[in-house]
């Protein structure tokens, strides 16, 4: 943290998490550096979302993809 440098690319970080209800979730959180005015890390903020339905369609979507790749494999 020090450094202000992250190892991730994207700035967003990814998570599975377990929702008050009990239930398993997708969470996916970026966070940033906050600095006082001389310019020094004064701590760090991240900002959480639920993903969940999205990590769902793309799951979906995957596998619809691997089954038509092997429907097109069988063809040839």
């Amino acid at each position: 943290m020090a450094s202000g440098i992250t190892k991730y690319e994207t700035g967003l970080l990814t998570s599975p998490g377990i929702h008050k209800n009990g239930t398993r979730i997708s969470l996916e959180f970026s966070m940033v550096l906050l600095f006082d005015e001389a310019g020094n890390i004064h701590g760090c903020a991240s900002i959480m979302r639920n993903v969940t339905e999205r990590w769902f369609k793309e799951k979906a979507l995957k596998e619809q993809l691997s089954a038509c790749e092997m429907k097109l494999a069988d063809c040839s």
